[in-house]
């Protein structure tokens, strides 16, 4: 029953997931950072991001999976994450690009999925030697993100956005943990990384 609750954080708060949440939270919380969009349109929008950052590389993953180049789709094995990440980074990339020089619609979809785009490359980089915690990342960006952005904006009921944020990363550390896929040290790492790099971008770019 333990494993079972910490599988399904796991993919409930799967990394690939994680933007979209984000751009769901500021749509609902601080749509006025996403003009010049028209509220009638976030909608589209948001549904653009689903595809490009969660069903798109869902979709490359598995087709790894299907070719056998991967033992399994959740990369318990380091050494078969590198292959998968860099794909993911290439799509994130490619979908910065997308809403920056083709669709030009916000400098902050620009901004946020440029800086995912490092994370996961950095990411890639740390795994090649250490099998960092992506889950952690994730939800430390989430974290990092939304510091940054109160600090710039007002964001209606903030404390108990941000105390909702520490639940769910200690739910997040817990599942990794109860699942055996990482150490403390591996999560706090993920989770750090995350929390600098996001909080950094939208503090010094936005």
């Amino acid at each position: 029953m333990r494993d079972r609750f910490a599988y399904i954080i796991s993919l409930v708060f799967h990394p690939l997931l994680m933007p979209s949440y984000l751009f769901l939270f500021i749509m609902i919380f601080a749509s006025s950072l996403m003009q010049p969009l028209q509220k009638e349109s976030l909608l589209q929008v948001l549904s653009i991001i689903f595809i490009v950052t969660f069903i798109i590389p869902l979709i490359s993953i598995g087709t790894l999976r299907l070719s056998n180049f991967i033992s399994d789709i959740h990369l318990t094995d380091k050494r078969q994450r590198i292959m998968p990440f860099l794909f993911v980074t290439c799509f994130y990339g490619i979908a910065a690009y997308m809403f920056y020089a083709k669709l030009n619609l916000n400098n902050l979809i620009f901004i946020i999925l440029s800086t995912i785009t490092a994370l996961l490359f950095l990411l890639t980089i740390v795994t090649y030697f250490w099998k960092i915690s992506v889950h952690g990342a994730a939800i430390g960006g989430i974290i990092g993100f939304i510091l940054a952005l109160s600090f710039i904006y007002p964001i209606s009921h903030f404390v108990l956005v941000l105390a909702s944020l520490i639940i769910i990363a200690g739910l997040i550390v817990y599942a990794r943990l109860a699942l055996n896929a990482h150490t403390p040290l591996q999560v706090y790492a993920g989770i750090a990384l995350g929390i600098i790099l996001c909080y950094s971008s939208l503090y010094f770019f936005l």
